[in-house]
């Protein structure tokens, strides 16, 4: 899938797409009071671009220039812009890293 063709309706994607941008990571606290980091990426491909929500241990799986494939992305609306992030049933995998 393409990232033009990602639609928030779509319960799950598998896309492949270059990090563009990647946050500083932060720390959050669920509901529950768990302390999780999160950073926030910003994937693209030659159709567009989107955020990738990364959590804890994904935060150093990936760097900017790495190409990576998501399989069974969840997409989400956050402050109005579409984001997918890699639920429990999820995979992310850097199939191309920036280094190599």
């Amino acid at each position: 899938m393409r990232i033009k063709d990602v639609d928030v309706r779509a319960k799950w994607v598998n896309l492949k797409a270059r990090v563009v941008e990647k946050s500083n990571t932060k720390r959050v606290y669920s509901r529950f009071g768990t302390s999780h980091s999160l950073s926030t990426a910003r994937i693209s491909d030659n159709t567009g671009s989107m955020k990738l929500q990364l959590w804890n241990a994904q935060i150093d799986m990936v760097s900017v220039g790495d190409t990576v494939q998501i399989e069974k992305g969840r997409v989400r609306t956050f402050r109005g812009e579409l984001q997918v992030s890699i639920g429990k049933n999820g995979k992310l995998n850097v199939i191309e890293s920036q280094s190599t």
